[in-house]
């Protein structure tokens, strides 16, 4: 696979898509795995797994692993670059003159129906994740109960998140034996 190629497909994904980056995952899928057939369906899931681990926005996560296991060093770079470049300077256009149309009907219109959309895709999302494996489910319920042992029993967030990631670690190895 070409850095160029990854450039071009993330700037494609990043031009195109409303909501951030977890609205980019299914537009990220759509072209990787069901357009060209980069990657198989469960290679993806991996890639959004660990995009998830790791601290960062969730799109550039993915572009990177991707790109670095698609054509290396080059590939991350050129998919990373893709995914920003875009939304960089979109978001520059509209910081420059969105107090003058905030306002707007039209806007206000545009920016619901737009909350609604992502919401919709991300619950979609959600599911298609979730339903792929066990394994999904587990490590869901895994973070879950850590969130309620901090938020409830006070207990230190960076143990948690140890015990968490080891859990998850074990869950993880013992689904691909």
């Amino acid at each position: 696979m070409s850095p160029l190629r990854l450039f071009w497909i993330f700037v494609k994904v990043s031009t195109f898509t409303i909501g951030g980056g977890y609205a980019m995952i299914p537009v990220i899928k759509e072209f990787i795995v069901d357009k060209y057939r980069i990657i198989k369906e469960d290679e993806f899931l991996d890639v959004i797994v660990t995009a998830q681990t790791v601290p960062g926005v969730i799109a550039i996560n993915t572009a990177m692993i991707l790109g670095s296991r698609l054509a290396g060093f080059w590939g991350a770079f050129f998919a990373v670059l893709g995914a920003s470049l875009t939304p960089f300077i979109i978001i520059l256009v509209i910081a420059s003159f969105f107090t003058d149309f905030v306002d707007l009907p039209v806007f206000k219109g545009f920016f619901a129906g737009a909350r609604v959309g992502v919401t919709v895709i991300l619950a979609n999302l959600s599911f298609q994740l979730l339903r792929k494996s066990l394994r999904r489910y587990l490590i869901v319920i895994v973070i879950a109960a850590g969130t309620l042992v901090i938020v409830f029993l006070n207990v230190s967030s960076i143990l948690v998140l140890l015990v968490c990631s080891l859990l998850i670690y074990f869950i993880d190895r013992r689904s691909t034996r």
